[in-house]
C-alpha cells in the first residue's frame, strides 16, 4: 500500500474531510436557491452553514494538495463523491430538510474544522489555530 500512497494517516484524514464535504454539499444543494428551501429554515442558517462548508472545502483541498499524491486525491475523491449519495439517502428526511438538520450540519462543519486544526499537520493548521 505504501507504494500507492505513503501517507496513509493523511489519506484517512482526507477521506474523513472529503466525506463530510460531500455530505454537506448534498444537503446544502437542496437549500438553494434560498426561496425554494423548506419553510421554517432560516436563510441566515443556510448561508452560515454554506460559509463553513466553503472554508472546510478549501482547507480539505489545501490539505490534500500538500500531503497526498494527486493520483490518490483523484481516485479517493472520485470514489467518495460517487458513492456518498447512498449514505445521504439513509439520513431521515426530517434531518435533511429541517432547520435542526441544517444547524447540525453547520455544527459538524465547525467541529470538523476544529478537529482538523488540532490534529492535522500542515500549513492549514497554522491558518486555523487562531480560529479554534
Amino acid at each position: 500500500m505504501s507504494q500507492l500512497e505513503p501517507n496513509i494517516l493523511q489519506l484517512v484524514w482526507f477521506i474523513a474531510l472529503w466525506g463530510v464535504c460531500c455530505l454537506g454539499f448534498l444537503q446544502l444543494a437542496g437549500m438553494y436557491p434560498l426561496e425554494s428551501r423548506a419553510s421554517g429554515i432560516s436563510a441566515l442558517l443556510v448561508i452560515a452553514s454554506t460559509v463553513l462548508w466553503a472554508i472546510l472545502l478549501a482547507c480539505t483541498f489545501l490539505y490534500a494538495i500538500t500531503e497526498l499524491r494527486w493520483t490518490s486525491i483523484v481516485i479517493v475523491a472520485g470514489l467518495l463523491f460517487l458513492f456518498i449519495p447512498e449514505p445521504f439517502q439513509a439520513i431521515p428526511e426530517k434531518w435533511r430538510n429541517s432547520s435542526t438538520g441544517v444547524f447540525v450540519t453547520g455544527l459538524v462543519f465547525a467541529v470538523t474544522l476544529i478537529l482538523f486544526s488540532v490534529f492535522a499537520s500542515n500549513p492549514v493548521t497554522a491558518l486555523l489555530k487562531p480560529i479554534a
